[in-house]
C-alpha cells in the first residue's frame, strides 16, 4: 500500500521537473505538484519514456464510484482488465524521495532509499474518460524485512539500471518486479519536518 508519498527539490528532481515543464501547458504547471507531501489526486511529474515526462494526476479513475484506484497489486496486474493493457503499453515511473506507511497504532514512517536519493516506483498510467489529464497507480508487493512490522505491502522501486528496460521492454515486467529494490531506510515521523527539508 502507498497511499501518500514526499517529493524534494534535489538535483535530479529538479532536472525531471524542468523536462515536464517543456512538455506542459502554462495552465498545467500551475496544477503540478513539484515539491513536499503528494496525495492522492494530486498532479505530479511522471516519467513515461527515457527522457519523457509529463503530469499526471495521481489514481485511476472507476467508472461510477468516487474513489480512486491509486495502487494495484503487482501480482495480479495482467489478470485484472483495468491494468491489463496498460501493463503491456503504458508502464511509467514515478520519482520521489520517499513514501509514508502507517502501522496499526496510527504512527507513520518514512521509507527512503538508503542514500537519500531519488526512488523510481513503479506505476501504470492511462487516459481517463472525463479526466483533464492522464492517471496513475502505483504498483505494490508485499513488504519484506522490517518493513513487515508496519504494512504487508509497499510499493515496487525499480533500481537506476533497470529504468529503460521497465519503460520499453514489457516482455521483461515479471523479471523487473523480481529485482526491485528492497533495502531501505525507515524513520518515523512525529510532528517536527522531515530531515529531508
Amino acid at each position: 500500500m502507498c497511499g501518500q508519498f514526499v517529493s524534494i527539490s534535489a538535483d535530479e528532481l529538479r532536472d525531471i521537473c524542468k523536462s515536464a515543464d517543456r512538455n506542459t501547458s502554462a495552465d498545467e504547471m500551475t496544477l503540478m505538484k513539484k515539491e513536499g507531501e503528494i496525495r492522492p489526486t494530486d498532479t505530479v511529474p511522471v516519467i513515461t519514456a527515457p527522457e519523457m515526462f509529463r503530469p499526471m494526476q495521481w489514481g485511476f479513475t472507476q467508472t461510477g464510484k468516487k474513489q480512486r484506484v491509486i495502487n494495484a497489486r503487482s501480482e495480479t496486474i495482467m489478470e485484472r482488465p483495468m491494468f491489463h493493457q496498460a501493463a503491456l503499453r503504458r508502464r511509467c515511473l514515478i520519482p520521489c524521495n520517499g513514501f509514508f506507511e502507517w502501522d496499526k497504532q496510527g504512527r507513520k514512517f518514512l521509507y527512503h532509499s538508503l542514500g537519500r536519493g531519488v526512488m523510481y516506483l513503479a506505476g501504470l498510467w492511462q487516459e481517463d474518460s472525463g479526466v483533464r489529464r492522464p492517471t496513475f497507480t502505483i504498483l505494490t508487493r508485499d513488504a519484506v524485512g522490517d518493513m513487515l512490522e508496519i504494512h504487508d505491502r509497499m510499493p515496487i522501486i525499480v533500481p537506476p539500471e533497470l529504468i529503460d528496460t521497465w519503460l520499453l521492454q514489457p516482455s521483461k515486467i515479471a523479471e523487473v518486479l523480481q529485482m526491485a529494490v528492497t533495502e531501505i531506510g525507515i524513520e518515523p515521523v512525529g510532528d517536527h519536518q522531515l530531515s529531508f527539508f
